[in-house]
């Protein structure tokens, strides 16, 4: 008992010399900061996200910021969640109205080609390609080529200004086709435009095409050369392998 008296006399002692240095509290940290932290943390995860909202007041106030939504990932929530929770759709919501860029990616593909909503899908795809969405862009391009008419041309300025950039160096066009592909394989097709009608936007015939030399889906896309509107057919025409084929016609 003496030698622990003594102890605490020691520590007391030595502690009294010293200056008392305060732990800063979470709620000293600027609330833009603790923003961007959060943000970060939900652009990798949103389980780790939704764990840190749980994790103290602080965090839990801060997470409900449009900007953390803006920036979450949702690679763990499905295309079309049709069995969501409440709770999961109320938060799938936050995220879209956030402008969360694959929020309003899926959105716009599932708008078009599940409802024939053309314009909430334009709208949903121009702002998720404004927030830097590769994927929204090519959407938007293979959307464009379906309405034809004066919408064509741009479609295919668009898609062949993608296919002629640094982009396709690092393979992006095919992501973005592939990725297209997932979305359509899981989503009930209803858009009787892409059902019905492939357009055609080469107009040189099948000479030209020859010349220029078809690639198949397994080729290497850059050993071969197109004109603008072939690559935008090409486009078209793998995205029409995943439609019932037996209602396509071209044009």
């Amino acid at each position: 008992m003496g030698r622990s008296n003594s102890k605490t006399l020691k520590i007391r002692r030595r502690n009294n010399g010293k200056k008392n240095h305060m732990v800063p509290s979470i709620d000293s940290i600027p609330k833009e900061l603790v923003s961007e932290v959060l943000a970060r943390v939900a652009a990798f995860s949103s389980t780790d996200f939704l764990s840190a909202r749980l994790s103290c007041k602080v965090f839990n106030e801060v997470g409900e910021d449009n900007y953390v939504f803006h920036h979450v990932s949702l690679d763990k929530f499905p295309v079309i969640p049709w069995r969501a929770s409440e709770e999961a759709s109320s938060f799938l919501n936050k995220c879209r109205e956030s402008g969360n860029p694959e929020a309003l990616y899926r959105q716009g593909v599932v708008d078009y080609f599940s409802y024939m909503r053309l314009d909430s899908a334009l709208e949903c795809l121009k702002k998720a390609a404004s927030s830097g969405h590769i994927g929204a862009l090519y959407v938007l391009g293979i959307i464009l080529l379906f309405h034809g008419d004066e919408f064509k041309q741009e479609g295919i300025q668009l898609l062949s200004g993608m296919k002629e950039s640094k982009m396709s160096k690092r393979r992006v066009l095919k992501d973005c086709r592939e990725n297209l592909k997932a979305i359509i394989r899981r989503i009930w097709i209803k858009n009787s435009i892409v059902l019905e009608n492939r357009p055609v936007c080469c107009t040189m015939g099948d000479q030209h095409k020859k010349k220029e030399g078809w690639a198949s889906e397994t080729d290497e896309e850059d050993n071969y050369q197109y004109c603008q509107a072939c690559t935008c057919d090409r486009e078209v025409a793998s995205i029409c392998t995943m439609l019932p084929r037996s209602r396509v016609v071209f044009g």
